[in-house]
């Protein structure tokens, strides 16, 4: 079967990149051809409150990549919709996470469904989003009205969408494991090690850092975490969005700075593994949330969570089974439940994060893509 994808790829980067590229690998495999019709550019850089973009590995994925579209240019728009067309594909796969695309998205597929036979899939990482966005809810429609299928990558997205789309088809699923980091080059303790951590009880807080992952409040609660864990150490790894002056503020005002090691920026694939395998605890203090693709590659290392109760994660951290769920968004509750987190049997706590493994697997999310 061919099946093609529209957004972004190699060389640009992101976890919507990292999603895109592993199920297209895994649709290859299963002897499928593919193509990504992707990206020139993502963002315009006053809207884009990152450091760079791109990805500098020079670790292009072996399949056909084409750089066509410019989200925010309409001139690219009809382009786009002629190279797809021209391809031909059976099935078209989209991912959904912010309204910026759905002008784009809404436009392509709307002449797309006039000239051809193609379905459109779209995999929906959220529909109520973290920033505020005018018209978010008139560009949604827009972007998913004319889809065959929406698969959900959490309950909640899914409750969201029955509500917004009631007469569509609409698949409740999850977000797959991320199996590619880890590399086998560590355990915990030789990962403590290499870090300078030996000793400490680690508690990590991973990924691009943006106000809704709630970074500020972990940081307001390891002071009392401090009192119950005095060997805690906060390992913050990720690029910050916007200025990471307020937090480096906060950490000197509470006069934790030597309790925290705080690496600012973007982590490559191959440099993941270290991080996960030196913590002993990852931490989602998430004041909003869907789902989380850094809870997934814990699970993949046997790495226990402490969560917020937001969205879609308590549906993916199993309280007292794979981690901990706080109580409530507070720096209060959130130390709460980081001083539970340790007092679990580590044996049982893999177990279960083995037992939840087992629905993750990209074969049977696979399969909803082709269940009609």
């Amino acid at each position: 079967m061919k099946i093609a994808f529209l957004g972004p790829a190699y060389p640009l980067r992101g976890g919507i990149v990292q999603f895109i590229t592993i199920l297209a690998e895994k649709l290859k495999t299963a002897d499928h051809k593919i193509k990504i019709f992707s990206f020139k550019k993502q963002y315009p850089k006053f809207l884009f409150p990152g450091k760079d973009q791109f990805d500098h590995s020079g670790k292009k994925p072996e399949i056909e990549i084409e750089q066509v579209l410019i989200p925010y240019n309409p001139l690219t728009w009809f382009p786009t919709v002629f190279k797809i067309k021209k391809w031909n594909p059976e099935i078209l796969i989209l991912k959904y996470w912010i309204p910026f695309f759905a002008p784009a998205f809404g436009v392509i597929i709307r002449f797309l469904k006039l000239t051809s036979s193609t379905k459109v899939i779209y995999i929906i990482d959220n529909i109520d989003f973290h920033e505020k966005w005018i018209f978010a809810k008139t560009l949604t429609k827009f972007a998913l009205g004319k889809a065959d299928k929406l698969i959900t990558l959490s309950d909640s997205v899914f409750e969201d969408t029955r509500k917004m789309f009631p007469n569509k088809k609409i698949i409740r699923s999850y977000h797959p494991l991320y199996l590619i980091f880890d590399r086998q080059r560590f355990n915990k303790k030789t990962a403590k090690k290499e870090l300078g951590l030996t000793g400490k009880k680690v508690i990590l807080f991973f990924g691009y850092i943006k106000p809704y992952k709630g970074l500020d409040l972990l940081l307001k609660a390891f002071p009392e975490i401090l009192k119950n864990i005095p060997d805690a150490h906060l390992l913050i790894v990720g690029e910050v969005y916007g200025n990471d002056e307020k937090y480096l503020h906060l950490i000197s005002e509470l006069k934790i700075t030597d309790k925290v090691t705080f690496i600012r920026k973007f982590v490559a694939d191959d440099e993941v593994e270290i991080y996960f395998k030196s913590a002993d605890v990852l931490a989602l203090p998430y004041k909003q949330a869907t789902q989380s693709g850094v809870a997934q590659i814990g699970y993949t290392m046997d790495l226990g969570a402490v969560a917020t109760p937001v969205g879609g994660l308590p549906e993916l951290v199993i309280n007292k089974k794979t981690g901990i769920v706080a109580k409530s968004v507070t720096s209060q509750d959130f130390a709460k439940a980081i001083e539970e987190f340790f007092k679990l049997d580590k044996n049982i706590l893999r177990k279960n994060i083995a037992i939840e493994n087992q629905k993750y697997s990209w074969e049977n999310f696979i399969k909803l893509i082709f269940n009609e």
